[in-house]
């Protein structure tokens, strides 16, 4: 008796397993209406790069004006932080391959424009690539680059009014020389 019910068992298994692969084999015979051969102009980026791109507007976010947002980090993770690093310090892992600048030194950050980062993130120089990236991103990758200098939150508060009101000096501000008439007038650095 007890054999009986094992080969009713199996036999009852078998016919299940081979209904659900019969049920399969014809649900997935069926074509679907809209396919056709893939083609190379199905992706208008390869033609078009950044055509139809969507532009960031996040307009009065405390994290726009600081440089901070979410394409801002993903194009900086991917276009830069291979040689720049994720601090800017040239200390990615291609960095010294290529001699990526340290962009977070003060000295460089005073030596270059806004205008001067954006135009080489558009257009590359010496073994840095060019990238094709929206107005947007660039503008905010540049925002982005200028907080990585040390040296900007010391003359943040610097520059901050003193609980009295009046402005305090900068702490890297000498007086005046003696004779300011003799004093050669420097530019730059």
């Amino acid at each position: 008796m007890a054999g009986k019910k094992m080969a009713v068992r199996i036999t009852s298994h078998v016919a299940a397993v081979s209904l659900s692969l019969a049920a399969f084999a014809f649900a997935c015979n069926n074509t679907p209406a809209d396919l056709r051969p893939w083609k190379a102009s199905d992706h208008d980026h390869t033609t078009n790069p950044n055509a139809e791109q969507v532009q960031v507007t996040d307009a009065g976010s405390e994290a726009t004006k600081m440089g901070f947002d979410d394409v801002t980090i993903v194009a900086w993770q991917q276009n830069c932080t291979s040689c720049h690093g994720s601090l800017g310090r040239g200390d990615g892992p291609q960095g010294q391959l290529v001699h990526a600048a340290d962009l977070s030194r003060p000295e460089w950050q005073a030596s270059v424009t806004d205008e001067a980062i954006a135009a080489t993130i558009r257009e590359g120089r010496g073994r840095m690539p060019s990238f094709n990236l929206p107005d947007g991103t660039i503008t905010r990758l540049v925002a982005l680059i200028r907080m990585l200098n040390p040296n900007r939150a010391q003359r943040a508060a610097n520059a901050a009014p003193s609980a009295s009101g009046a402005r305090t000096a900068p702490a890297h501000a000498a007086a005046p020389p003696a004779n300011a008439a003799a004093a050669p007038n420097r530019v730059g650095r």
